[in-house]
């Protein structure tokens, strides 16, 4: 009988009824084991490497999965984040193992680009400076001034994936000028949303009202948004991030604000989950954060169970999976192996 792991305290955080994942698993007779239920494993990746080790499949949110622990699995068939980031695992080891690494990219596209058109829009109106005050008993505005209008003005999308392109037809209607960088897509993509296309980034940051990201993590976009990034920036502009936390330096977000060079910013992501009480984004006034759930609503929750777990399925019955980050290892002599 195949055994799939599943591991990382978010993962238990974000789906605490277990019983879906046993039952659809039971359906192809595979038995599911959590790694909460092992002392030690949520940190300790000698613990967890023991676990995993004649595991067929690893399910994973968040939980680092690095060469080495991929190396302790024996009969693995798949590496499974139930997420749509998969940066917490170490694709290039695992295609140079020929494993197959998959996620859920599409289960809450319309969530994600909802919520960072809500961010935008609120820290525009100042809300997260507005409802503390007016809970107070100020019923003034003149705090508050100047408020512009958001029709006519520049949206900037760093990432033009599934979340970026509904983000861009969502804001279009509204009166936005859309922009966008993402280097790794056709023109057409671009033509086709008529959104101007940005090959260099910073290009892209000077001419920008509002900016959102929704690009993976990784080498190349961890800490993009530093020191030099905020310079560029407009005065005054707004910053989103729905994406990762650690593609924005806090720090040098939190000392750009603090010397003016943006207006504000509404992040639902942070480099460190959860973030300590003393976080000093969290009491920054102009910052307004939410709690990593961008991604929820109750339908993108089942979504989200449903599709990852057709994914796990399909795999582990011989099938192609359909959501493969590195479908290279479908060829390679490596995955033959597995």
């Amino acid at each position: 009988m195949k055994r799939v792991v599943f591991a990382g305290d978010r993962l238990f955080r974000k789906f605490p009824n277990r019983e879906y994942f046993v039952d659809r698993l039971r359906e192809i007779d595979a038995v599911c084991e959590f790694a909460e239920d092992d002392p030690g494993s949520g940190s300790d990746d000698a613990v967890l490497g023991r676990r995993i080790a004649d595991a067929a499949a690893l399910v994973v949110i968040d939980r680092r999965v690095d060469r080495a622990l991929i190396e302790r699995m024996r009969k693995v068939e798949l590496i499974m984040t139930l997420s749509v980031g998969y940066d917490c695992v170490d694709v290039a080891a695992a295609t140079d193992l020929g494993v197959p690494v998959c996620n859920c990219p599409a289960y809450c596209v319309d969530e994600v680009a909802t919520h960072a058109l809500t961010l935008l829009h609120a820290i525009a109106r100042k809300l997260h400076e507005v409802i503390p005050a007016t809970k107070g008993g100020n019923w003034r505005i003149d705090y508050a001034k100047p408020i512009h209008s958001s029709v006519g003005a520049t949206l900037g999308i760093v990432g033009l994936g599934r979340i970026g392109r509904a983000l861009a037809r969502k804001a279009a209607p509204l009166g936005m000028q859309v922009a966008a960088y993402d280097p790794y897509l056709d023109d057409d993509i671009f033509e086709e949303l008529g959104v101007r296309r940005f090959v260099d980034f910073d290009d892209l940051l000077p001419v920008c009202d509002f900016i959102s990201i929704h690009a993976p993590l990784n080498g190349e976009t961890r800490h993009m948004f530093d020191a030099a990034a905020f310079e560029l920036m407009k005065p005054g502009a707004f910053l989103v991030n729905t994406a990762r936390g650690a593609i924005v330096s806090g720090g040098e977000l939190l000392a750009a604000l603090e010397r003016g060079s943006i207006a504000a910013a509404g992040l639902d992501v942070l480099e460190s989950e959860p973030p300590p009480a003393d976080h000093p984004l969290l009491h920054e006034q102009r910052v307004l954060v939410t709690p990593h759930m961008a991604w929820y609503s109750e339908e993108s929750y089942q979504r989200n169970q449903e599709l990852g777990m057709r994914e796990l399925t399909r795999v582990l019955t011989g099938r192609r999976p359909t959501y493969i980050v590195n479908p290279r290892v479908l060829q390679s002599p490596a995955a033959e192996k597995n």
